[in-house]
């Protein structure tokens, strides 16, 4: 693909820098700041196949949630309140979970609205958050505005634990997940009801202590950063200076060293009564919530403890649970990767935002890889190609449409269906996109523009006051080139941050056609420091090769298995489908691939891509290779194929092949 310029006018530049003037500004610094800051709901738009993705689940799930749910559709509205018993989960229909449900949409549902600058999706946001911030008081616990926390009896009823099955307050961890939309909203609409709405909910340090993922503190820090609200600080001081022990509270485990000789990763089907601690046993969701608040503990009070205590755990997650689509195993039991072996859609979406807050606390580029893996892989195995349907579990192997499975729904949590039971999964629907499209661009602590994720899109931001725009044209990732064109309000010069992805051995980068030999930081991007002006270009080229990933099934007794990536992409052999979860009769599943042999003579096939992106078995890029048995296998992206094999028996080494 030949590297082409579009360019952008004076008059576009002086209106974009306008509105930039006007958005809401960090202005309260932390002890450590992160390395790249993440941006603002609608400096970065999708577009290419991701805004046609971006536009399905508008369509889909991000503007149609409370039409499957009346309970979601009012929650945090006018007249409807929580007290008592229904502070609790475990009632569907009256409970909190509605709530927890609202706090996910909420926030999905704002940030799309603006990335796409979707005029319908503003004023449902608008109208989402208008009862919420019209009600909030400083007497308010958290954002429960009908309570009041000066009364001992209100605050018993929050801080209680109603069922075997939940943590006191599980209330409190909904409101931390509802602090992070209204955040949003506050970054995308600069209304000032929103602050101060965070400053009422996230002042007493009481409720720091409350709710099953660890969900208060990581956004009083997002939070903190636009206000500086003193109560919330001495909050959030008074949070890391006393943080009880494990044994009162579970969440606090990832904030501390990883007990590797305590961990079991035995897999048992059931869940038996444990008197101690078990990681195991520890639901894959709650664990991402509550990582963020000791990814960010760092930042706060300046302790390295926090961060380099959350990220052991993260790596111990990527070395020993990730599955070859790029997400850990949690169904809802923690384990090691198996073709079988499932992961919670809401996992699905903490594992993509827990490893791009890890890069932008550290600036470490392989983190973004990881979220490339997860969201081009197993974010698009989550839903349906019309992003109405959508599985509870997935698995790596997905032959028929209901699995064998552990919690939650079980085996019927691997189907396509239009809700699943509890309904987490079907809102963390409406997170993804808003997720990955906030993060693509970064802002360096040391200045200038960081490119860590790649698709089509639109970047509209300053640099040290100066508007800048880039828009960057690619079908990746399933093409290997990317153009960027760069307009400026005036010359400016500033670093400019590429990602080099850690599989890409010989990237390409040329400015003006200007061939760059940079080299790679120690954190994984080529910097490229100079002058910018309205009319330069950026060419960038990932060569891709196929490769072979072999692992072992520990939960079988260790057989050996192989997949193939090309990429970011995971690849898989698809099956016709009658429709999402029944195969067409007669279709081979029993594959087999030679891991040392299987990429002799591969070949890669690419078509143009489809005038409207939806993720079709019929994709434009296949792989094709040859089975242990010498058979011919076509190969597609795993998140075109709904029904799919993606970890293989191998053979390699058998006498006789």
């Amino acid at each position: 693909m030949k590297a082409t310029a579009t360019f952008i006018c004076a008059a576009s530049m002086c209106g974009m820098a306008a509105v930039a003037g006007v958005a809401p500004v960090r202005t309260h610094a932390l002890k450590c700041p992160a390395k790249m800051e993440m941006l603002r709901p609608g400096e970065v738009k999708p577009q290419g196949w991701l805004r046609d993705w971006c536009v399905t689940a508008r369509d889909g799930y991000v503007s149609r949630l409370g039409e499957l749910n009346p309970y979601i559709d009012r929650a945090w509205g006018e007249g409807y309140v929580l007290r008592g018993s229904n502070l609790d989960w475990v009632d569907p229909k009256n409970g909190s979970l509605p709530f927890d449900n609202a706090a996910y949409w909420f926030e999905g549902l704002t940030r799309l609205a603006w990335q796409l600058d979707d005029e319908g999706l503003k004023e449902m946001a608008r109208r989402k958050f208008e009862n919420l911030l019209a009600s909030m008081n400083p007497k308010a616990i958290c954002f429960l505005h009908w309570m009041d926390r000066t009364n001992p009896e209100h605050m018993a009823e929050v801080s209680k634990g109603y069922s075997k099955y939940s943590s006191p307050g599980f209330i409190i961890g909904s409101c931390g997940r509802l602090a992070r939309g209204v955040i949003s909203y506050y970054e995308a609409t600069g209304d000032e009801r929103a602050i101060k709405a965070l400053k009422y909910a996230l002042d007493d340090p009481r409720i720091y202590f409350l709710g099953g993922p660890v969900a208060i503190p990581q956004e009083a820090i997002d939070a903190w950063r636009y206000c500086g609200d003193e109560a919330m600080a001495k909050a959030l001081d008074n949070f890391y200076a006393n943080i009880p022990t494990q044994k009162q509270w579970n969440p606090t485990r990832y904030g501390r060293p990883v007990p590797y000789g305590e961990i079991d990763m035995t897999l048992h089907k059931t869940i038996e009564p444990t008197p101690t601690w078990n990681w195991r046993l520890q639901h894959g969701v709650q664990c991402w919530e509550s990582l963020l608040a000791w990814l960010k503990g760092t930042s706060w009070t300046g302790d390295g403890k926090w961060l380099s205590n959350s990220r052991a755990w993260i790596e111990f997650f990527d070395t020993r649970t990730h599955l070859p689509n790029g997400t850990t195993v949690a169904d809802e039991l923690f384990g090691w990767p198996s073709p079988d072996r499932g992961t919670e859609t809401c996992t699905v979406l903490g594992d993509i935002f827990g490893h791009a807050t890890l890069a932008s606390l550290t600036g470490e580029g392989r983190f973004a890889d990881c979220v490339e893996r997860c969201f081009f892989n197993a974010a698009v195995a989550c839903g349906s190609r019309d992003y109405m349907h959508h599985v509870y579990f997935q698995a790596p192997n997905r032959t028929k449409g209901e699995g064998d499975f552990y919690m939650g729904p079980k085996g019927s949590g691997g189907l396509y269906k239009k809700t699943h039971w509890p309904m987490c999964c079907t809102a963390a629907m409406t997170r993804f996109h808003g997720v990955f499209v906030k993060c693509m661009w970064m802002k360096p602590a040391v200045g200038g523009l960081a490119a860590t994720l790649y698709a089509p899109n639109t970047l509209e931001t300053d640099v040290g006051g100066t508007a800048v725009k880039v828009e960057t044209k690619t079908d990746y990732p399933f093409n290997e080139t990317l153009e960027m064109s760069v307009g400026t309000e005036k010359p400016t010069k500033f670093p400019l941050r590429l990602r080099i992805p850690e599989w890409c051995v010989n990237p390409f980068v040329a400015v003006n056609g200007d061939v760059q030999k940079l080299a790679v930081d120690g954190c994984g991007f080529a910097v490229v420091d100079r002058e910018w002006k309205t009319g330069d270009t950026v060419s960038l080229r990932f060569p891709m090769s196929p490769k072979a990933e072999t692992m072992r099934d520990y939960n079988d007794g260790g057989k050996p298995y192989v997949s193939l990536s090309y990429g970011p992409l995971l690849f898989a052999y698809g099956l016709a489908e009658k429709d999402e979860n029944t195969p067409m009769p007669g279709q081979r599943t029993d594959w087999r691939l030679d891991s040392s042999r299987v990429l002799d003579g591969a070949k890669v096939v690419r078509e143009a891509m489809p005038a409207k992106w939806d993720w079709p078995l019929a994709a434009p890029l296949r792989l094709k290779v040859t089975a242990a048995d010498g058979s011919p296998l076509e190969l597609v992206p795993y998140g075109c194929a709904k029904l799919h094999v993606s970890m293989f028996p191998d053979d390699a080494g058998k006498k006789g092949r």
